[in-house]
């Protein structure tokens, strides 16, 4: 869990600027370039062009028999040239030192050669060689050792095996895993110690113990030995003119003074770490004890490197494999939502009514949906609305103005009103959602109460007392403990991701569902232009521009099916008088009870039309003059049979005349032939007296 120092202080902890000063001084402290090295190997600086000695640290007359002004080549010191070095050895620019082998400085025992590039130079370290043994026992063991760990079910299982096999292999008294947190700080997950050493197991140390550009080193040179924290440095000679050597990737590169003397605090002679990677990542470290001054050979270092790849590669496929359990719970999750709002008419209503899957999208405490006014929906534990919600909308709306998400495992420290909900709500993971108005989704955590087991009080840097003072180690590791609050478990990067992916997603459902609503409001607006322009507005019949067109149409179909097609012209009775007798809307009611009557006589291939005024016309497919003759009749008998009132001396009920006319377009030159033969035909039926039929077959 990501902890910060606690705010609560006492008169002998330092001020909160002092502690910000002093990890300033360590992060800026040019550890890579301490000019000198430890003294139990020698470092060499070849020239890279011309393959001489430029440069010398350590006991050289001793190891190597070198007199102090001596300036050999590689080939001859070391009985390999420069080229053939960088060449055989795969030497890059500031990589990771090599093993090149066995060095025989004349009858001296042979020294372990380890080599790299820096800036113009070929660094060669010579280092106290392993001799027993052989390199199939070694391979075997490293894949005994590999083998147990890939077999592991647990990280801690894992780490377990780790540490016993490096503190068997080293001789350490302490072995232990160092995992760094989000904050920087670091926790003991594992240990393998003898009986009389410092327990750290669950003990937490503070950033400023392994400073930043001490990671940075660790992350680029995995192994780190001190084998006597009383040595005294070696300088490099002759010392090099103008910028300080940069001996980064040095194994034998002196340390930091304070970093000896935090040794000295913890009671420690010696020690070795190995850096763990995760991606390129310092995610931890395997950290070595003792409490007497111990050389580990340079074999044995590196053998235990490739422990700690080992590892590395466990920690790796273990991360992404739990990542991969919960993308895949979250991706189901999150399908189901979002397959229900696709199905769904109201998507919007149905993201109100998924509260509890979203819950489970990610693993937390509660949900809730917030808008301006405050809370619209919930599932879990969430506090209540009374007033709160709405005032965390605003603080939320402003955080997520110009970012997709924002997350936090400790609101009451940047939202200060949070500290009335830390029950509920310590930690907060929140997205904006664009419905019909502006929503927050939001996922909460409660409070998890805390109590850590710090290796000495964090909030002690004693001797520090400004910025202008060198930095000071810890002199106490006795155990501390300190009672956390107001913080929740914090957010794992795969969860803000899966909210954000969640974001998007449900962006692209609601501008869907919009896009679907606007076409269809479209298409219905188009539907009603077409229907207002082919309807009469006052019958609901055909107008005639449709009939027209439906008339030219059926005209050519029949000429094509060679069958006949027949039309119907009707007209109401001395309709004028009717509308000087009682006025244009009970004209109007009249019109539309006689258009009814007409409608409900005609099939649906007929086309029923209003053609004027009072005029109407039924265009029939398919049927030839005597079967309109009695459709006719029908619609005759069904408007009599109404009782409208007439007041025409001559007629007591409002009546139709109808005049018939059929045909079969081979017979007949065009449409309007047909039309005109029906018009003949009513004016006849008018003639006979009216609420009559006349027939025009068109022959």
């Amino acid at each position: 869990m990501t902890l910060q120092i606690p705010s609560t202080t006492d008169a002998s902890a330092p001020s909160r600027d002092a502690v910000h000063d002093s990890r300033r001084l360590c992060d800026s402290e040019p550890i890579h370039a301490p000019g000198s090295i430890q003294p139990h190997g020698v470092l060499l600086l070849f020239d890279a062009a011309t393959g001489v000695l430029s440069h010398r640290a350590g006991n050289c007359e001793r190891l190597l028999g070198l007199a102090p002004r001596d300036n050999p080549t590689a080939c001859d010191l070391l009985g390999i040239s420069i080229d053939d070095l960088i060449v055989s050895c795969l030497l890059n620019l500031n990589d990771e030192p090599v093993y090149v082998g066995l060095a025989r400085p004349g009858d001296r025992r042979p020294l372990a050669m380890m080599a790299h590039r820096t800036g113009r130079f070929v660094a060669v370290e010579l280092l106290q060689a392993e001799l027993e043994g052989s390199v199939a026992s070694a391979l075997d063991l490293a894949g005994a050792i590999f083998t147990r760990i890939n077999a592991c079910q647990s990280l801690r299982d894992a780490c377990a095996v780790a540490v016993d096999q490096v503190r068997a292999i080293t001789g350490f008294d302490s072995v232990m895993i160092y995992r760094f947190q989000d904050d920087d700080s670091g926790s003991v997950i594992a240990e393998s110690r003898i009986a009389q050493a410092a327990k750290y197991l669950g003990h937490r140390f503070p950033a400023s113990d392994v400073p930043r550009q001490v990671r940075e080193l660790l992350r680029r040179n995995l192994i780190r030995m001190v084998p006597d924290v009383d040595y005294e440095p070696a300088p490099l000679v002759p010392t090099p003119c103008g910028a300080p050597m940069d001996m980064s990737h040095c194994i034998l590169r002196s340390v930091a003074p304070i970093h000896l003397e935090y040794m000295k605090n913890m009671g420690l002679r010696a020690s070795m770490s190995i850096s763990l990677l995760a991606e390129g990542e310092l995610w931890g470290l395997i950290i070595c004890h003792h409490y007497q001054p111990r050389l580990v050979p340079v074999e044995t270092q590196l053998f235990c490197r490739h422990i700690a790849t080992s590892l590395s590669a466990f920690v790796l496929a273990h991360e992404r494999a739990e990542s991969a359990r919960l993308g895949t719970m979250q991706a189901a999750a999150l399908d189901s939502v979002l397959e229900a709002m696709r199905r769904s008419e109201d998507p919007e209503r149905r993201l109100r009514t998924s509260c509890e899957e979203l819950q489970r999208l990610i693993d937390s405490g509660g949900f809730i949906l917030l808008a301006e006014d405050g809370l619209i929906a919930g599932a879990g534990w969430y506090p209540e609305e009374d007033g709160r919600l709405a005032a965390l909308y605003d603080f939320l709306h402003d955080k997520l103005k110009d970012r997709e998400s924002y997350a936090t495992d400790r609101l009451s420290e940047e939202y200060p009103q949070g500290a009335a909900m830390v029950r509920e709500a310590s930690g907060v993971l929140a997205i904006r959602l664009q419905a019909s108005r502006p929503l927050i989704a939001l996922w909460l955590r409660p409070e998890q109460v805390e109590e850590i087991d710090w290796a000495g009080d964090p909030r002690k840097d004693e001797g520090l007392e400004g910025s202008s003072q060198q930095p000071s180690p810890r002199l106490s590791f006795v155990t501390w403990r300190e009672t956390v609050r107001g913080r929740s478990r914090p957010w794992a990067r795969r969860q803000i991701e899966a909210v954000e992916l969640f974001r998007t997603r449900v962006g692209y459902a609601m501008q869907r569902v919009r896009l679907e609503r606007a076409n269809a409001e479209l298409a219905e607006a188009n539907a009603l232009l077409a229907t207002q322009a082919t309807t009469d507005p006052l019958t609901g019949l055909a107008n005639r521009r449709l009939f027209d067109d439906r008339l030219r149409e059926e005209w050519s179909r029949a000429q094509r099916e060679d069958r006949p097609l027949a039309l119907i012209a009707i007209d109401i009775d001395h309709f004028k008088e009717y509308n000087d007798r009682f006025g244009h809307p009970a004209g109007d009611e009249c019109l539309k009870r006689v258009a009814e009557a007409i409608g409900g006589t005609f099939r649906e291939i007929d086309i029923a039309a209003r053609t004027g005024g009072e005029e109407f016309a039924l265009l029939l497919p398919g049927i030839d003059a005597e079967g309109a003759a009695l459709v006719a009749d029908r619609i005759r008998a069904a408007i009599e049979g109404l009782g409208v009132e007439h007041p025409h001396p001559d007629q007591t009920v409002v009546t139709i005349s109808l005049g018939v006319a059929a045909t079969s377009p081979t017979l007949t030159g065009d449409a309007s032939a047909l039309m005109a033969a029906a018009d003949r035909a009513l004016y006849r039926a008018k003639e006979n007296g009216r609420n009559a039929i006349a027939l025009d077959r068109g022959d």
